[in-house]
């Protein structure tokens, strides 16, 4: 089996294992297909999952999705530019690099409007300062570029490159046992994989970098020709996942019940429904903050300058090339006709709603 047979192989079969059930579609509906860059399809993810399938949003759109997560942001990148997958969910340090490189895609809709990525260490561990880590081990869910901790390190005085050495843990049950043994003496993840963790007894010391409130976090990406060629496609997902973001925000309890009902393996196990509860909520709002919008804002919109200040760090980093313009990486041609829906009838549904 070749390389790209692998890489397909493993998609299809994260595809089933982790798409949400939709209504039945009807033929004229146009197909397409969306997912994070995570085959852990926690609570966090609800907006881009269960929620616009459950409620019909997507349907609304006259969309057929197929959901499914995607083992890591370089492999979602290179389904995307395949044409394997129409949509996926990056963080935006990946995003341009991959755009620098001439990968044909781009951004449609901002996401979380933070940085999701966490850089922990155990708080018994006893590591204060970013540069008590020269010569350590820290663990990461999978080995790949990653702009924001090269940032982070290179402000704290550290490469790296050079001054850590770092392993692949995954998530969940691997990564907790690397720290309770000491494998590792810090985790550079995302936040609901750190909430999960603090929800199995881990407490953290977070580091951030100093300019952290003028980054972005993640956003819905797809390729240029979807762009030009399917812009209702592009409107209806971003639109679905609105109104998504809309009805979560409204009734977090409401969309975690959703969730666990679409995805039962993400409700806590052996947990008393108070306890299960409370360790979803931490999940749920360690990403779920970072959706909520500003007064004035709009949903999936963004400013010029936060996509610049991402993009001359990468540059400093080496990521991309000094001469990258970050404008190519994304379009907010569709924002205004994205939020072209009524928030008070999704706001009476969320509050109303009853499993």
């Amino acid at each position: 089996m070749t390389p790209v047979n692998r890489l397909l192989t493993a998609a299809c079969l994260v595809a089933c294992l982790f798409a949400a059930p939709l209504r039945p579609a009807s033929a004229d509906m146009f197909k397409t297909s969306f997912g994070p860059t995570t085959t852990d399809i926690s609570t966090g993810h609800a907006g881009q999952s269960s929620i616009p399938a459950t409620l019909g949003f997507f349907r609304d759109e006259n969309l057929d999705v197929n959901l499914f997560g995607v083992a890591g942001s370089a492999q979602g990148v290179q389904l995307l530019a395949a044409g394997k997958i129409d949509f996926i969910s990056l963080v935006i340090d990946d995003l341009l690099i991959a755009r620098a490189k001439g990968v044909p895609i781009r951004a449609v809709y901002v996401h979380s409007r933070h940085p999701i990525a966490r850089f922990v260490a155990p708080k018994a561990g006893g590591i204060t300062a970013l540069a008590q880590l020269k010569g350590k081990t820290v663990g990461i869910p999978y080995i790949q570029n990653n702009g924001y901790n090269v940032d982070m390190f290179a402000e704290a005085g550290l490469d790296w490159r050079k001054d850590i050495q770092l392993v692949a843990t995954g998530t969940g049950g691997p990564a907790l046992l690397a720290l309770k043994r000491g494998d590792i003496q810090a985790w550079a993840s995302w936040d609901t994989a750190v909430a999960a963790l603090e929800n199995r007894g881990m407490e953290f010391t977070e580091f951030r970098p100093s300019y952290y409130a003028n980054l972005l976090g993640n956003a819905i990406v797809t390729r240029d020709d979807m762009i030009e060629q399917h812009p209702e496609v592009v409107i209806g997902i971003c639109r679905a996942v609105a109104k998504s973001i809309e009805f979560g925000l409204a009734n977090p309890e409401a969309a975690i019940r959703m969730h666990w009902k679409a995805y039962p393996e993400t409700r806590p196990q052996g947990e008393d429904e108070a306890t299960a509860m409370r360790d979803a909520k931490r999940i749920f709002m360690s990403r779920w903050e970072g959706y909520a919008l500003p007064p004035g804002a709009l949903y999936g919109s963004s400013r010029p300058e936060q996509w610049q200040v991402s993009a001359e760090l990468l540059k400093k980093s080496g990521e991309v090339p000094a001469g990258f313009d970050p404008s190519t990486a994304y379009t907010d041609q569709f924002i205004d006709k994205i939020n072209q829906f009524d928030r008070a009838p999704i706001d009476a549904q969320a509050r109303d709603w009853k499993e």
